[in-house]
C-alpha cells in the first residue's frame, strides 16, 4: 500500500526576505528600494534608527523598573542603590526583551536595594551576556545545588572517597554519581563553566570524620549528610563568586530524581537526613 507523499513546506525567498524586514524594521532599519521616495539621506535614515532603538531600550527599561517596583510595596527595608551601579545597570538591562530574562533584571535590582553589593559589575555583566537557553541550563544547575549551611556557598555534590588503608587496597574507594542521567550534561556543566558560573575542576572537601556531618539545604528542604566511618571526603563542583551570585537570582524546586541518585550513591558510606 503506497502511502501519500508528505507536503514540502518551501520557505520562498519573498517570505524569508519580508521576516528578515520586519525584524529589522524593529531595529529601526527601513529597506529602501532604490529610486523611492521617503528617507532620502543616510543622515537621516541613521537618525531614524537610533531613535528606534533607543525607544525600544527604554520600554525595556520600564518594563524591567515596573516588575521591580510592584514587589518593592512588599519590601519593608528598602536602600538607595549606589549611583554607579544604578547607571551601569540600567546600560546593560535596557538590551533585554526576553520577559524571562526581566524578570532576572528585575529580581537584581529588588535584590540590590534590599542588600546593597549583592551583585557586582562582573556579575551585571555575566547576566547581559546570558542567552534564554544558558539561563535556563543555570535554572537546571541550581536544582541539583546545595547550600552548605555552614559557610554559605553553593555546591553541586558529584561523589566520594575514602582515603585508601590497609584493609581497603583491593575495594573501589571512590564513587561517582552520573548527573547527565538526572538531566545535567557535561555539555550543560561546560556551558556554565565558559561563562565563569563554576569552577572547572572537581573540589574535595577535608577529610571527614565519622558523625561529622555536613549542614545542606537544597532550595530550602534542609538535610544533613553523615559519615558513617573516617577519613571521608565529598567531590563537588564550586560555583565561582559570580556564580555565587547569579544562584540568589535563581528560584527551583530540587531535583528528586538527583536526589534519590545521591542518596543511593552514598548509602554504603553516609547518611542522608533530612529535617
Amino acid at each position: 500500500m503506497k502511502t501519500a507523499p508528505q507536503e514540502k513546506v518551501i520557505i520562498t525567498p519573498c517570505r524569508t526576505r519580508s521576516r528578515l524586514q520586519q525584524s529589522l524594521e524593529e531595529l529601526g532599519v527601513s529597506y529602501i528600494r532604490s529610486g523611492s521616495t521617503g528617507f532620502d539621506h543616510v543622515e537621516l535614515r541613521a537618525k531614524y534608527r537610533s531613535d528606534s532603538i533607543a525607544a525600544r531600550h527604554q520600554r525595556n527599561i520600564e518594563s524591567i523598573v515596573s516588575l521591580a517596583l510592584d514587589r518593592s510595596e512588599r519590601v519593608t527595608s528598602i536602600s538607595e542603590p549606589d549611583p554607579d551601579w544604578l547607571e551601569l545597570f540600567l546600560t546593560l538591562a535596557e538590551k533585554t526583551s526576553n520577559p524571562r530574562m526581566q524578570e532576572l533584571w528585575a529580581r537584581v535590582l529588588l535584590i540590590e536595594t534590599r542588600q546593597p553589593s549583592s551583585f557586582s559589575i562582573r556579575t551585571l555583566r555575566v547576566l547581559a551576556e546570558l542567552s534564554a537557553y544558558e539561563t535556563s541550563i543555570l535554572k537546571r544547575a541550581k536544582s541539583f545545588t546545595a547550600l552548605d549551611r555552614k559557610s554559605g556557598r553553593h555546591k553541586i555534590l558529584v561523589g566520594y572517597q575514602q582515603r585508601p588503608g590497609l584493609l581497603r587496597l583491593l575495594k573501589p574507594s571512590q564513587v561517582q554519581i552520573n548527573l547527565g542521567r538526572c538531566g545535567l550534561s557535561y555539555p550543560d556543566l561546560l556551558a556554565l563553566m565558559e561563562l565563569g558560573i563554576i569552577h572547572q575542576d572537581l573540589i574535595e572537601t577535608g577529610l571527614l570524620e565519622r558523625n561529622q556531618a555536613l549542614q545542606l539545604s537544597w532550595s530550602g528542604t534542609k538535610a544533613h549528610l553523615i559519615p558513617l566511618a573516617n577519613e571521608l571526603i565529598v567531590t563537588y563542583f564550586k560555583y565561582t563568586g559570580i556564580g555565587e551570585e547569579l544562584c540568589r537570582l535563581i528560584i527551583t524546586q530540587p531535583n528528586q530524581e538527583y536526589l534519590a541518585e545521591l542518596e543511593q550513591a552514598f548509602s554504603a558510606k553516609y547518611l542522608l537526613q533530612y529535617e
